[in-house]
């Protein structure tokens, strides 16, 4: 089995050329751009790079460990997830075939496409549609999975959004961190466990004010992490100022494209003033990672399926989409749940609809089913998430029931995602090595 301690979930990688603020890193033969904003890079360094971005040189010495490691077992895992992808096809049906064609001559689909897939019932059609999606990303980004790690630190919120577990009047133990408690947690993330991203997520706690979420990112941002963070609606000052501190990405959903099923589930929130937010972040500068909820009441497939073209539309370098999952003493408390194959299909409609997408296996998902987190990289995600917060109040950060990971070690869970990526052929890295 492959080591943490080894896999740190990037690769180092060797700076080619240097042209201002871009960098050309060499990895195995093939080179990738990135942006570099650190002065003291020059040609011949070995470095690590997360989400476009040079996070921090590497020691010569240390990179060449690394990459003798790498150098012996990256061409058996890249032949293990080439073979998966292209084994196992069955025959498709009639309806299916044109449409699969389509796609596969990388032409785009049409959303009356996208919704015959998303309601096909044949169960061997599902297979192929999901087998087509894991093919696509495996010609797109190769082995290629990049893994975050998240820490909640805050489960209170000005909002009182009907879905959520953490809402304003929900009746639960509310906790908040200390700035120099999340630095700690972080610092843990990066030299214990290894990580070189960090998500920071909470719930809209204006307590966090810009001086202190500044403090946070200035200090973590000195452990050589890419950082994002999940805060919800602030000023457009207020992320630039968080940007300038160091913060690289933000999380931001828009939920859903149905602007009356959003007015419906949020209350005293805009619909517009969220996709404005997420436009504006990306002209900061900001990686932006962003999707919807699926399930809501009264949600159609059109709408499920507007909600993977408007995902398309706002151009976010990763898209992040979970089910619903009921909540006690939430409104929606006795919604059904939804299906693991309805969320499968959406990932592969997502891989479809943007080829190039990297998409997310959310920790909601994998609450639906213990297995849902291999099936959902086998639908065609790249991408996955382990919660690094405390075990002592991650059960606190109670957004909806029974959630994954919350009764696992963090060591424990890192263990078993590391098997399960080696199962599948899968390479830490975000950089999409070909």
């Amino acid at each position: 089995m492959i080591d943490s301690k080894i896999m740190c979930y990037t690769i180092p990688g060797k700076i080619t050329k240097i042209n201002g603020k871009k960098a050309i890193v060499e990895y195995f033969g093939e080179e990738r751009e990135i942006l570099n904003e650190f002065s003291d890079i020059k040609e011949g360094d070995f470095v690590y790079a997360q989400g476009g971005y040079l996070i921090n040189k590497v020691p010569e010495e240390e990179a060449l460990e690394s990459l003798k490691f790498w150098k012996e077992n990256f061409k058996t895992l890249k032949e293990l997830d080439k073979n998966l992808a292209v084994t196992g096809f069955a025959k498709p049906s009639d309806k299916l075939i044109p449409i699969l064609k389509k796609i596969q001559n990388k032409k785009e689909v049409s959303k009356k496409e996208l919704l015959a897939l998303l309601e096909t019932k044949d169960k061997q059609d599902q297979e192929i549609i999901l087998k087509t999606a894991n093919q696509i990303r495996q010609q797109i980004h190769s082995n290629a999975s990049c893994v975050h790690g998240i820490i909640e630190f805050s489960n209170y919120c000005r909002n009182n959004c009907y879905y959520c577990g953490i809402r304003k009047d929900a009746p639960v133990e509310r906790y908040r961190l200390s700035p120099d408690e999340i630095i700690e947690i972080g610092k843990k993330a990066a030299h214990k466990y290894n990580f070189k991203a960090l998500v920071l997520q909470s719930g809209e706690d204006l307590w966090y004010t810009e001086e202190k979420l500044s403090y946070i990112i200035q200090e973590l941002r000195k452990e050589n992490l890419l950082l994002f963070v999940s805060l919800g609606i602030r000023p457009k000052e207020t992320y630039q100022k968080l940007f300038a501190a160091g913060a690289r990405g933000v999380l931001m959903r828009f939920e859903t494209a149905n602007q009356k099923i959003f007015d419906s589930m949020r209350p005293q929130t805009d619909f517009e003033t969220r996709i404005q937010l997420i436009k504006d972040l990306q002209k900061i500068g900001y990686i932006v990672a962003t999707g919807f909820l699926v399930g809501l009441p009264n949600e159609t497939n059109e709408d499920i399926v507007d909600n993977i073209l408007l995902t398309k539309e706002l151009q976010p370098e990763m898209f992040s989409f979970g089910p619903l999952i009921p909540s006690q003493d939430t409104p929606l408390k006795d919604e059904p749940p939804v299906k693991k194959e309805t969320m499968l299909k959406i990932i592969a409609l997502t891989r479809f609809a943007e080829p190039d997408a990297n998409i997310l296996v959310t920790t909601a998902l994998e609450t639906l089913d213990e297995d849902a987190k291999k099936e959902g990289l086998m639908a065609g995600a790249n991408s996955l998430m382990i919660n690094v917060t405390p075990d002592a109040i991650r059960n606190k950060y109670h957004i909806y029931d029974n959630r994954a990971q919350n009764d696992k070690d963090i060591q424990k869970n890192i263990d078993q995602t590391i098997k399960l990526m080696q199962s599948l052929g899968r390479a830490p890295s975000d950089i999409g090595l070909k």
